[in-house]
Formats: structure tokens, sequence, C-alpha cells
């Protein structure tokens, strides 16, 4: 029990520090207008995701609330983790216009660190609703016809 609690908050903490990072090391808008329509979809997928799960749903670990719902509807319907996505398509768009190494070593590790804590989610989502499984097979995980 201690060692998948801990697992949890070690992935929400290399997701903050990193996001945080990010974010406090460059411009918050871009300026190229290709990124800047990259960056505003983040922010509209982000806020319709957490307004589609609602606040009884929400859990900033990956694991399930106990009394939690499956959401598959909206922009559920097609990704199962659009804040993820959400978060990537911000950042991304930063690291993209004001790159440097480190920048890009940071959000490599954001990306890795997002790509462990879905599939640690997903293990746990497929034990506790019923019908994951078969949601999982109408969605796409991350990214819509490709991941």
């Amino acid at each position: 029990m201690f060692e998948g609690s801990f697992i949890a908050r070690l992935f929400v903490v290399v997701q903050f520090i990193s996001f945080l990072f990010l974010i406090l090391s460059g411009p918050w808008i871009v300026e190229e207008w290709w990124l800047l329509i990259s960056e505003i979809l983040g922010i509209l997928l982000g806020i319709t995701a957490i307004w589609q799960m609602k606040t009884g749903n929400f859990n900033i670990t990956p694991v399930p609330k106990p009394n939690g719902k499956l959401i598959t509807h909206g922009v559920y319907s097609v990704i199962r983790h659009p804040m993820y996505l959400a978060q990537l398509l911000v950042v991304g768009s930063m690291v993209i216009e004001l790159h440097s190494r480190l920048r890009v070593i940071v959000l490599m590790i954001l990306v890795v660190n997002l790509l462990f804590k879905l599939n640690y989610e997903e293990s746990r989502l497929v034990k506790h609703f019923k019908g994951y499984e078969k949601y999982k097979q109408t969605s796409w995980r991350l990214i819509p016809f490709i991941y």
C-alpha cells in the first residue's frame, strides 16, 4: 500500500516540478501564431477536461477516488487523459519558442513522467471501473489517431 502511494505521489512531484520550471523559465505567452494557437488549445482543453471531470472525481494523484465515476463523455469520449495532453500542448509550445538544452531536457522528463503516470493510472482504473477495458477500446490514450 505504501509503495503504491509513494509512486503515485512521486509522479505528481516530478510533474509539478517539471511544469513549474518550464512555466517560470520563460515567457508564459508565446509570440509565434501557430504556437499561440497550440497554447490556447491546451488551456481550453485543460479547462474543459477539468469541468467535465467534476470536482468529485478529480484527483491529482493517478489513483481513482473510491466513490469516483468513470467519465466517458465530452473530451473523454476521444482522449482518456486530456489533462496530460493539455499540459503538454501548453508547455511544449513554450519550449519550442524559447528552447534551451535544459528546457528541452525538463520537457522530456515531463513527457516520460506523464507516460509512466498514465500507464500506472490506467492499471488502477481497469481494476476500479468495470467498464474501463471497453472504454479503452473506444478512445485514444493521449493523442487522437496516434496514441
